[in-house]
């Protein structure tokens, strides 16, 4: 007779064990959008480190903060702006129609020079809400709104200055905190105010609830809007912030070189919205990272000066921004899809 086989303990019997999958370096990186945009700020600063020896010169690292502080600031607003779902084309208008009002109201009527700064950024505040009502109330698409204005701001700038250039030459305690030097350092103030800028809207955007609004608006919009979230009335808060960037901005460049004319701050919506593509910002809404567009603004303005510095044509530095934007969509969109996919 077989003697019947017995099951073994329970004890004995190893439990089945579900092991959360290994995610791979590569989808690590996609989850840092401020990665991509670092890692080619580095390879153009050792590019032209390579190519020139006064790339580290207290000139060229004054040149280099500068430019690309102010296209920063103006680029929080931007990155603001995309995240919920608009464009802002009459940001450069802006930033030269607020210093143009600061500099009438200061320099040539003798106005108090901290109530002429800020009725002129009232002015540029005022811009982004005019962009926000039109393209919220109206239903007009946010890139014709703001194309109009920039033709009403660009109007304005000539008819206000008349192609002349206000000069600034006495001291003054409200330029020195907008475009003074810090120190003994090469750097000057607005390299200052970018940080303290980013870093308080980049808390914003992670921490707060306004943030989380703002990417719901622009990324899920009916179902932000069927959760509460009161999506025009945060898009016309970005119009704003847009505006108030634009003109501070253009007012920290007019603190700076002492002078305004009307054709400052040409493209500078082209290089704030290039600035926050390159940082990692959707064209198409719904996620953005603040300081991307900080790190894009610093290799836009890299490249500018280091191709001037080895000798290229100031031409191709545009060509070469434009042709670099479509190249980092394109990867942007390939990437995206792919860790779509593999998630």
């Amino acid at each position: 007779m077989v003697a019947p086989i017995e099951p073994p303990p329970l004890a004995s019997v190893s439990p089945m064990r579900r092991t959360a999958p290994q995610r791979s370096w590569l989808h690590a990186m996609l989850d840092v959008p401020e990665l991509p945009p670092g890692l080619g700020l580095l390879a153009v600063v050792l590019f032209f480190s390579l190519q020139t020896n006064h790339f580290w010169s207290p000139q060229t690292m004054t040149a280099i903060s500068t430019i690309s502080s102010t296209i920063a600031i103006v680029a929080v607003g931007v990155t603001m702006l995309m995240i919920s779902g608009e464009f802002d084309l009459s940001v450069g208008q802006n930033f030269a129609f607020t210093p143009i009002i600061w500099a009438i109201l200061f320099v040539s009527n003798g106005l108090n020079e901290w109530l002429s700064l800020i009725v002129a950024l009232v002015c540029a505040v005022c811009v982004g809400v005019v962009n926000g009502l039109v393209t919220t109330m109206f239903g007009i698409p946010s890139f014709i709104a703001t194309l109009g204005m920039f033709f009403v701001l660009e109007g304005l700038n000539n008819l206000l200055i008349s192609g002349h250039q206000l000069i600034m030459f006495e001291p003054s305690s409200a330029m020195a905190a907008l475009g003074g030097r810090i120190g003994h350092s090469p750097f000057y103030m607005p390299l200052f105010w970018m940080a303290v800028i980013a870093t308080g809207f980049w808390f914003v955007l992670t921490r707060l609830r306004y943030g989380n609004w703002t990417l719901a608006t622009g990324g899920q919009r009916g179902a932000a809007k069927a959760m509460g979230v009161p999506t025009e009335r945060i898009k016309r808060l970005n119009f704003a912030l847009s505006g108030l960037f634009g003109g501070l901005a253009g007012c920290m460049q007019f603190a700076y070189i002492r002078g305004v004319t009307q054709g400052q701050g040409q493209n500078y919506e082209l290089l704030a919205i290039t600035a926050a593509v390159l940082g990692g910002t959707s064209l198409f809404g719904g996620s953005g990272t603040i300081w991307g567009s900080v790190i894009g603004a610093f290799l836009l303005a890299t490249i500018q000066i280091g191709l001037v510095l080895i000798g290229v044509p100031g031409s191709f530095y545009v060509t070469f921004i434009g042709v670099m934007l479509v190249i980092v969509v394109i990867a942007n969109v390939r990437l995206g899809r792919f860790g779509r996919f593999q998630r």
